[in-house]
């Protein structure tokens, strides 16, 4: 889990607010930091954070900011049936702890996907996305096609139907709260990408072409 000072810093950050407020949330029993996983606790975490540092009316603009972007992208997908949702597998090179799936989880579902959960059975995902940190994405690129060619990925219909990405994990979809509407944007910029361009391809992420 990532301690209380880098899930504060951010926030207090883009409420521009100077960095000392940080040690003044690290005890306020309040501001709740704990089993925040989906995007309206997210929103609920802002507006208390903001109540007790005195700038309600700042939370209030960042929320609403960050609620406008990811509700475009909810509003886009509304008419996608649950059956055309592809099934997301993230392979993760810079290994979230539990609660950074969570977050992972609920990035995934709102922007049109279904989380991969083999512990739910599933064994057969439709798309997958390599999240890099250690190596960059060009350098993983040249790795992936002997990767690929190992049986449990390439009979996965994610290969069969050249459904394979690459993120820039330094950047994305590390748990970083104040990123969600830039995480929802990336990822449904990959899944869909005849409804949204956001400009991330070739920067934030690749597609591996497999042929």
């Amino acid at each position: 889990m990532q301690n209380k000072e880098a899930i504060l810093t951010p926030l207090i950050n883009a409420l521009d607010l100077d960095e000392a407020c940080v040690k003044l949330l690290e005890t306020n029993e309040e501001v709740n930091l704990l089993n925040i996983t989906n995007i309206e606790q997210i929103y609920q975490w802002i507006a208390d954070v903001g109540k007790a540092l005195d700038v309600e009316k700042r939370a209030e603009a960042l929320v609403e900011e960050l609620e406008e972007r990811i509700n475009i992208v909810i509003h886009k997908l509304k008419f996608i049936e649950e059956g055309q949702k592809p099934k997301v597998l993230v392979v993760e090179h810079n290994a979230l702890d539990d609660d950074g799936k969570g977050y992972l989880r609920s990035i995934i579902e709102t922007a049109g996907g279904k989380p991969y959960k083999p512990e739910l059975g599933d064994t057969n995902p439709g798309l997958i996305v390599f999240l890099t940190k250690e190596k960059g994405m060009y350098e993983l690129l040249g790795e992936l096609p002997v990767t690929l060619e190992q049986v449990e990925w390439k009979n996965t219909d994610a290969v069969k139907n050249n459904k394979i990405f690459l993120v820039d994990g330094a950047k994305h979809l590390k748990g970083n709260l104040m990123q969600i509407a830039d995480d929802v944007e990336l990822l449904a910029e990959i899944l869909y990408p005849q409804y949204f361009v956001y400009g991330g391809s070739g920067e934030s992420w690749l597609k591996f072409e497999l042929q």
